[in-house]
């Protein structure tokens, strides 16, 4: 957020108000902050926090840009305004009344307020008069439920189709994924592994099928107006699916044209498709980054949507175009805010390029620790694109031979504050795919400190790499912190067998760190 008057509040507001801008994780990155902040400093200041807030600021808005004078709180980013008051909601039995209320009167002297910001803010002044929250009447009209169940009909029709488009991670990296697992695991352990996910994937692929056949039992529906619905769907609505299909073909196929099939075009055709984009759409979008603006960061400007629909060779191109790589920190936290509100989402490649081309060199030359615009730009990208921001930064970064202290500091602190669970899991399954080092120790602290559940398979892996580099670690702290924290924290995992295993592995410890392990293995020193 680019918001002059931030630099007046507390740290405390100013930690609470940038982990709520930071996405749709925001209210959870929040609750930790006044966590963090009522540990360290005491309770948190929600008087001077909603005097700051409620405090009028002259701003311009409008194509006209008129002058006008709010409240801060409506010059905050509609994301921003969300989480907020979602927060509020979690916490409304420690936030005092007063301040909930200033809230509410500085929200309702906005007559274009945020849909979702007034729902959240009736249930929070029904909360305040100590209403019971009954449940809402129904929110599906008989026309909506017909488009429902049209567009669900569309899905299962063409169901592989539909996973191709719907799905981030390719089945074949999956595949290639648990094929690399199972091959590190000893013994009879391939084979189980691989049943185990036979079995699983049977489990999910039953999960979609009972999933589909609730969808299309909406509520509030009679049978006989269903089949009166579908039958009844309007011409009009038809044409919009014809047109669609059109689209979805024309961009299919020219991101196969961009993917370079020899038969189709060539490498030079594909260059100077790149550069006529670049031509059409380059400088426009290098002078919107450059200037001043005062529009909220979710007022993305209407030539950012290219970016929906391009090809990686186009989006590589405009990137080097706007110099990306090495433009000022400001702009780059400008540039991800606007991500953050883009729709359509951004395909997996598309997000995978714009990953590297704006955060892997300067990731990877980091010497001191990032700076705020570089943290608060990796955090809001990260919290909307979470899987290519793991696997084309932080897996380079693991990766990277030398000390990379910086690097792996940064690593955990997003694993400590931003990555959803699935995500913490992705980030271990890389660490163990390389040699363990006592850079890395770290993160996999980092990653269990998170106690989000491991798969079986996935712990036995981490185990079994403990054990097999456990001569290299011998007189290693850090490492003898780590073993620990895996048979305290996942206690409920541990078998026997893992005990004993680690037992044997850790004979050759340095003689303090054995004693010590030995007695969390509760296993007697010889």
């Amino acid at each position: 957020m680019e918001l002059p008057w931030l630099k007046l509040l507390a740290q405390p507001c100013r930690l609470l108000l940038h982990a709520l801008a930071s996405g749709p994780s925001g209210p959870l990155a929040a609750l930790r902050v006044l966590q963090r902040v009522q540990a360290q400093e005491g309770p948190f200041p929600w008087q001077g926090f909603t005097a700051a807030l409620c405090m009028e600021e002259p701003t311009l808005e409008g194509p006209e840009e008129a002058l006008a004078v709010k409240p801060r709180l409506l010059l905050l980013p509609v994301v921003c305004q969300r989480n907020l008051f979602s927060l509020l909601q979690a916490v409304a039995a420690v936030v005092p009344a007063d301040c909930i209320l200033q809230l509410l009167r500085a929200a309702r002297g906005d007559p274009n307020l945020d849909p979702w910001v007034q729902a959240l803010g009736a249930l929070l002044q029904r909360g305040l008069r100590g209403e019971e929250l009954s449940p809402p009447p129904p929110a599906l009209t008989a026309a909506c439920r017909q488009q429902l169940r049209c567009l669900c009909q569309k899905i299962t029709r063409s169901k592989l189709e539909g996973q191709r488009k719907l799905m981030w991670c390719p089945s074949e990296q999956l595949g290639a994924a648990g094929d690399a697992a199972d091959s590190v695991l000893p013994g009879g352990k391939h084979k189980k592994a691989s049943e185990e996910s036979l079995e699983l994937d049977e489990g999910r692929g039953g999960k979609r099928v009972l999933l589909e056949e609730v969808v299309f039992d909406l509520p509030g529906s009679q049978d006989g107006e269903d089949e009166a619905g579908v039958e009844e769907m309007p011409a009009e609505t038809a044409g919009d699916r014809s047109a669609q299909s059109t689209a979805g073909a024309a961009l299919e196929s020219s991101q196969r044209d961009a993917a370079g099939e020899p038969d189709r075009i060539s490498q030079t055709e594909v260059a100077a498709e790149v550069q006529s984009f670049i031509q059409m759409h380059g400088p426009r979008l290098k002078m919107l980054l450059l200037q001043e603006s005062n529009r909220s960061e979710l007022s993305i400007p209407p030539e950012l949507r290219v970016l929906s629909h391009c090809s990686a060779g186009q989006l590589e191109g405009l990137c080097s175009f706007l110099q990306l790589s090495t433009c000022p920190e400001q702009l780059l936290v400008r540039f991800c805010s606007w991500l953050l509100a883009l729709t359509p989402d951004l395909s997996y490649t598309s997000a995978a390029v714009l990953a590297e081309q704006l955060f892997l060199k300067r990731v990877l030359s980091l010497t001191q620790p990032p700076s705020r615009h570089l943290m608060a730009a990796l955090t809001s990208f990260c919290s909307k694109y979470s899987q290519p921001f793991c696997q084309v930064l932080v897996a380079p970064v693991l990766r990277e031979p030398g000390e990379g202290v910086e690097q792996t500091k940064l690593v955990c602190e997003l694993v400590e504050e931003c990555l959803e669970p699935d995500y913490v899991r992705l980030v271990l399954s890389q660490v163990l795919e390389v040699p363990l080092s006592e850079r890395l120790l770290p993160v996999v602290l980092a990653v269990l400190g998170r106690q989000e559940a491991l798969p079986p398979e996935l712990f036995d892996l981490l185990v079994l790499t403990l054990c097999r580099q456990a001569p290299a670690f011998a007189t290693s702290l850090s490492y003898a912190k780590l073993v620990t924290a895996v048979l305290t924290m996942y206690q409920s995992h541990v078998t026997p067998a893992h005990r004993s295993r680690l037992a044997a592995a850790l004979e050759g410890s340095n003689a303090a760190l054995k004693k010590s392990l030995q007695a969390v293995l509760r296993v007697p020193a010889r």
